[in-house]
């Protein structure tokens, strides 16, 4: 699917993510952005989280403009679409919210490894990879809110869980999608990593921040402008 829009669209180039993000209120946006200013780990943070939420604008993105492709051209069901351009358009302000802050995203532009090009055109591989995604998007925002907590600041480790919070809401969109039962499937969230910086290390295992002879690479600036903001409320906690 990536492959034929190409051709259409000039939006992928074929060769051979953290609503979701970091939702500053204005209360909080200030003191974000005086310790992006100062504290190198904190930019470091922030800027980790911005590249998430890009990348899940690209990725989410690319799914909405592909729906009609999926599963032999059957097409994603209305409803899951609806979904995943409300999940777009809140990664999209929280992405705005982290550069506000200072943030710097690492890479703009994203690949899809041959190993994941299933997510391009099988529901279920796509449903199968958001559930991890997330699980790795949350694990982060957890750490976030330790660091934050270890730098004494509890107005941001708030954020950062409320964060986190709609990241499972995501999660758990993803897990009715695909039929699990229960869909909401845990107690306790898992809490795999100790820093921001090794949840961004686990994406870049995956492929998606740069891999040789990808099945598709994606540009942010390809989508965040298609942004779909209808239906969403809540922009800042």
């Amino acid at each position: 699917m990536f492959e034929r829009m190409a051709s259409t669209t000039g939006l992928f180039r074929p060769r051979g993510a953290v609503a979701a993000g970091l939702g500053l209120g204005t209360s909080q946006l200030g003191t974000l952005q005086a310790l992006a200013a100062s504290t190198e780990s904190v930019a470091q943070i922030i800027s980790i989280a911005a590249t998430a939420e890009a990348l899940a604008v690209t990725l989410t993105g690319a799914v909405i403009a592909g729906a009609g492709e999926y599963d032999g051209a059957k097409g994603l069901p209305p409803m899951m679409v609806s979904w995943v351009k409300a999940i777009q358009a809140e990664e999209q302000a929280h992405y705005e919210y982290l550069t506000k802050a200072g943030a710097r995203p690492l890479t703009l532009t994203f690949t899809v490894p041959q190993n994941l090009a299933s997510i391009t055109n099988d529901s279920k591989a796509l449903l199968d990879f958001v559930v991890a995604a997330e699980g790795i998007f949350i694990g982060a925002y957890i750490a976030a809110a330790a660091e934050f907590a270890a730098l004494g600041q509890p107005g941001l480790t708030q954020v950062a869980y409320q964060v986190a919070g709609v990241e499972c809401e995501h999660r758990t969109l993803a897990n009715y999608a695909r039929g699990a039962t229960p869909p909401n499937n845990l107690g306790f969230e898992n809490a795999p990593f100790h820093t921001v910086g090794e949840a961004a290390d686990k994406v870049k295992s995956l492929g998606l921040l740069g891999t040789p002879s990808p099945a598709a690479t994606l540009h942010y600036a390809d989508f965040a402008g298609k942004v779909d903001r209808m239906g969403v409320s809540r922009w800042t906690p």
